[in-house]
């Protein structure tokens, strides 16, 4: 019977392997929640934009005007800050994934290794069966 002594340590891998993958999963979740909040800041300003651009053509009044100016820096603020949320979120992808693929080469070297072992066992065994065989067949040879 094969058993091949790294097994815990390959067993911890992809437990390892199974987290790096979770983890990168929320990360693209916060990265799309993150852009979807960036999205609708932007539709905002462009709509805000557009009823005062209205505003100023239909009736001109500059207490209006007053009003958007203010709206508009603050909403173009969110959008800087959300644009930096955004990037860093990319940036966390992306060390979740470079992680993620790390612990996959870890695995896969164990893997192979195992392979490699089960398969030079597998030739022993053969071997062994070869032997054994010629061994009862030269017996029953001699008997005759």
């Amino acid at each position: 019977m094969f058993h091949f002594r790294l097994e815990t340590v390959l067993t911890q891998r992809r437990h390892v392997e199974e987290s790096f993958q979770k983890e990168l999963a929320d990360a693209r979740q916060e990265l799309a929640a993150a852009q979807a909040v960036l999205r609708e800041a932007k539709e905002t300003r462009r709509q805000c934009l557009r009823e005062m651009r209205r505003k100023q053509r239909d009736r001109f009044r500059a207490d209006d005007m007053l009003l958007y100016y203010p709206y508009l820096e603050r909403l173009t603020q969110a959008i800087e800050l959300q644009v930096k949320r955004v990037a860093a979120a990319e940036r966390k992808v992306a060390q979740k994934r470079q992680a993620l693929l790390e612990a996959m080469k870890k695995r896969k070297i164990l893997d192979k290794l195992k392979e490699k072992q089960f398969q030079t066992h597998l030739k022993a065994e053969a071997g062994r069966e070869q032997r054994f065989t010629d061994e009862s067949a030269a017996q029953q040879h001699a008997r005759r």
